[in-house]
């Protein structure tokens, strides 16, 4: 029994100092140094932006083969270690398209004019509010982030259209009162001057008649 014992022992220690000897003849990551990755024990080198890693390297510290994303259909924005370019982004039915798809970029999709969706979490577009209520006024106009946002008016004061339409329509009234007043004074005086040159006309024939007769008269 003694003899078993020890035997088993030594073999346990064996495979133990072999696992640890395997462990550090193996790197890991966090022996790779700043843009490089770990593969099958080689620490190889990032392919830039644009690209992915067609085959990896066999040399430790060296880049592979890395081949180029395409424009409008896959990208990678950052150095990497991928076997395969990212997929472009579809803009949806409610979007429209800000930026297209590089192979260095995503596309960039943003809702369509009087629609939005908030920039965290967005899944679909929102009709944005028509107008304010009664008695409020814009604070923010609707944009692709963000709806109408609706306020009361400073305390004390009121809205600039209320304000304008008050004074418009004071003005109106004025005017138009001024004018109903010329137009009355210009008839009123054409008439009165109508009258005196009738009247003149009439006194005029009749010192005319007169002066006539009288000369007859004397004549005869």
């Amino acid at each position: 029994m003694g003899a078993g014992r020890f035997f088993l022992l030594l073999l346990l220690l064996r495979v133990e100092s072999s696992a640890i000897s395997e462990s550090r003849a193996e790197p890991s990551s966090r022996n790779c140094g700043d843009g490089e990755y770990l593969h099958q024990g080689y620490c190889c080198k990032y392919c830039p932006a644009g690209t992915y890693v067609s085959k990896h390297c066999k040399v430790p510290h060296t880049e592979g083969i890395c081949y180029p994303c395409t424009d409008g259909e896959d990208y990678t924005a950052h150095a990497n270690g991928l076997d395969e370019c990212i997929r472009c982004k579809l803009c949806k039915e409610d979007q429209v398209t800000v930026s297209t798809c590089t192979s260095t970029s995503n596309t960039e999709c943003q809702c369509k004019p009087g629609y939005f969706c908030p920039t965290l979490g967005c899944e679909m577009c929102y009709r944005c509010k028509s107008k304010c209520p009664e008695g409020k006024e814009i604070v923010q106009k609707c944009n692709a982030t963000v709806d109408l946002e609706c306020g009361h008016p400073p305390i004390g004061t009121t809205t600039t259209a209320g304000w304008i339409a008050g004074v418009s329509v004071v003005f109106i009234v004025f005017v138009a009162g001024c004018l109903l007043l010329f137009m009355k004074r210009i008839s009123y005086n054409k008439t009165n001057k109508e009258n005196k040159d009738a009247e003149k006309d009439v006194v005029s024939f009749l010192w005319t008649h007169a002066i006539f007769s009288f000369t007859c008269m004397l004549i005869a």
